[in-house]
């Protein structure tokens, strides 16, 4: 295994549950409470879904079939379903990806609700570094929600994309960690509309943290890993020492699913003016208008992929990192993937069947 090919098969399994061993990051102190909560319910009945060649398949062929390392399916906050693949336990932590933009939203949504942040700040007002870079009149809302309109290229499939080398500024050979990289890219007008581009989360991390004078580690560990009862999981740093708002998080699989229920059922006053503001989701015409063919009906809120139709909340992250929440339902189904293709495009519609009939099964 090299720093170029940790991301690629057949390494990348052991590689994803084993990144503090090559990376460095940053430790999350959490509480560790245990699941599952309550008394126990009935498992969850067999499953049977079509998969994308047509093909029906019961739901342990769907997990060898899109490389999962890990599946767990919470109902009303009990487990009902958990399977790992070689090498994955319950204790195992395993990196997120971009699920970790859903975590930095959440965070994000506290703070506003606390009064500790403002969503209408100016990139180039809350970091100096910035004020001449493409992000500078950037606002924290609309870094969140992705409207910024900065032009970024993050087509993962295209070796020559911006993303491939943005990304050595995480875990390559670029130094000066995420804020190098960010004011090295090109200055050009904002475009209006709806654009998923990491750097808009690296942005709205170094606001968040200017403005509240704590790093996001911290600020993680206090208003959301500590609160929600998780335990200790480990956040990794770029090359200039910051951790990675938009990709860098690793934790157990329960403790995602941990996070996930807390979310939904907490009652404190802070967390829910935070759930309101992400179940309204974002402006569905330019989400519309992007493109997104995969996700038809969605909207794009602080991090999460908000399914109006399916009344669901997704946090999606590459090679197969999934976080499914349904609110009405108090359902989180959790999943970490080690798949060969970074895009979770092509099984988008796969595991919208999928969850769909986890659903349907529960609630027979």
């Amino acid at each position: 295994m090299t720093a170029a090919n940790w991301r690629s098969h057949p390494h990348a399994p052991w590689a994803f549950r084993n990144i503090a061993s090559f990376l460095p990051v940053a430790r999350i102190a959490g509480t560790g409470v245990d699941l599952p909560i309550g008394p126990p319910l009935p498992p969850l009945p067999p499953i049977a879904v079509t998969g994308n060649d047509g093909a029906l398949l019961d739901l342990p062929a769907l997990l060898r079939a899109t490389h999962a390392d890990g599946f767990l399916v919470l109902d009303r906050g009990r487990i009902v379903f958990e399977s790992y693949a070689e090498g994955m336990t319950a204790t195992t932590p395993h990196l997120s990806f971009s699920v970790t933009k859903a975590l930095t939203g959440l965070l994000a949504e506290i703070l506003i609700a606390q009064g500790l942040v403002d969503p209408a700040t100016r990139t180039g007002n809350a970091v100096p570094e910035l004020g001449r870079s493409a992000f500078a009149g950037a606002t924290l809302r609309g870094l969140l929600d992705m409207v910024d309109g900065v032009g970024f290229d993050e087509t993962y499939a295209d070796p020559d994309a911006q993303i491939h080398r943005y990304s050595k500024h995480f875990w390559g050979d670029g130094g000066g960690g995420v804020l190098a990289a960010l004011q090295a890219l090109p200055v050009t007008p904002p475009v209006p509309g709806f654009a998923y581009r990491t750097p808009a989360t690296d942005v709205a991390g170094l606001v968040i943290e200017r403005m509240t004078g704590t790093t996001l580690d911290a600020l993680l560990a206090a208003h959301i890993w500590g609160p929600a009862g998780a335990a200790d999981a480990v956040w990794v740093r770029d090359t200039g020492g910051r951790v990675i708002a938009s990709a860098g998080l690793a934790c157990t699989l329960r403790d995602l699913a941990r996070v996930g229920a807390w979310l939904l059922n907490n009652d404190s006053a802070s967390l829910a003016r935070a759930r309101a503001a992400i179940a309204a989701g974002g402006d569905r015409r330019l989400f519309a208008a992007a493109g997104n063919e995969t996700r038809p009906g969605f909207s794009y809120r602080s991090g999460w992929w908000i399914d109006h139709p399916a009344q669901a909340w997704n946090a999606l992250g590459v090679f197969g990192q999934r976080l499914h929440l349904v609110p009405g339902e108090d359902i989180v189904i959790a999943r970490f993937g080690s798949h060969p293709a970074a895009s979770n495009a092509p099984t988008d519609l796969f595991h919208a069947r999928l969850f769909a009939a986890i659903r349907a099964a529960l609630r027979r």
